[in-house]
């Protein structure tokens, strides 16, 4: 996996559920929080929810693993630093040219790499709750962050349940492509206008390549995104680059579908080594983390 030859594009993800339910997750806890640096364990440690706690910890050690394995280096040569505008990047090892992301919502972490520097993903839950709305008083009520064209295409859809879920996806690409850029949020998201193909069936176990994006009316031709499901009820889009050197699958192949495949803790944790040494071990933080409130879906 790391060596140069090979492709660097994944697609994982974990679930936060199954990671508190697990038979192991004291121990898998407190070597995670060992294992990432004492700064990035501080914000991990000021989230009120443990889900929120959890998603944090799960996607910095995401970030390492994938360092890990793509670059071939030991987990304490790995530093992050963060942007102006706040997107994390890899200090070192230096003059890698793959590219990591990470995205948590609803259930899950998620993870894309590809073989260039700019990669995005974003994954959303489609939740049911709307604060009583109506699913075109939802919309209604987030109007500034569509183009024309994707209001009506959300507007158009024959159930509430399409209407949102169309919504969702809409965000999915929004969130992916800004990751990807590292731009952060733009001041007016109407700015980025999306153009799906209504023929193809946006569902679960889709893999849609055909969507397009404009930027101020200019299209940006650079782009590919990976529109699918996690699950039956998480959506996600991995936004890449169409330009990729010829060691990368999607050139020799590029109808490949890269879905997203799970991993458990133990994955993450592989080879971790201590960065952040905590008196007892981590048994406090674990017992503070163990007393969060989960979040109510």
């Amino acid at each position: 996996m790391n060596k140069e030859s090979e492709c660097k594009c994944h697609r994982l993800a974990i679930s936060l559920n199954k990671t508190l339910e697990g038979d192991h997750i004291e121990a898998q806890f407190r070597k995670g929080i060992l294992s990432i640096t004492k700064e990035e364990y501080e914000k991990v440690s000021r989230f009120r929810y443990k889900d929120d706690a959890l998603a944090s910890l799960l996607g910095r050690l995401f970030l390492r693993q994938a360092t890990r394995r793509l670059a071939g280096v030991e987990w304490c040569e790995i530093e992050f630093g963060r942007t102006e505008k706040g997107k994390p990047y890899l200090a070192k090892p230096r003059g890698v040219t793959f590219g990591i992301n990470v995205s948590h919502q609803g259930d899950y972490v998620a993870f894309a790499s590809s073989c260039t520097d700019k990669v995005g993903v974003d994954c959303m839950r489609l939740d049911k709750d709307r604060n009583s709305k109506t699913a075109d008083e939802y919309i209604n009520s987030m109007a500034k962050s569509a183009s024309a064209e994707e209001l009506r295409m959300m507007r158009s859809q024959a159930t509430e349940q399409m209407k949102m879920t169309y919504f969702y996806r809409y965000w999915c690409l929004k969130e992916a492509v800004l990751k990807a850029t590292g731009e952060g949020l733009l001041s007016d998201l109407r700015r980025l206008d999306f153009r799906v193909d209504p023929s193809e069936r946006y569902r679960p176990r889709c893999f849609i390549t055909s969507t397009t994006v404009s930027l101020d009316g200019k299209p940006q031709q650079q782009w590919i995104f990976e529109e699918t499901f996690i699950d039956e009820r998480h959506a996600a889009a991995v936004c890449r680059e169409k330009k990729l050197p010829r060691t990368c699958s999607f050139c020799t192949d590029p109808e490949r579908r890269i879905f997203f495949g799970t991993v458990d803790m133990d994955f993450l944790l592989e080879g971790a080594t201590v960065l952040n040494p905590i008196l007892g071990d981590g048994a406090q933080e674990w017992q503070i983390f163990s007393a969060k409130p989960r979040k109510n879906f």
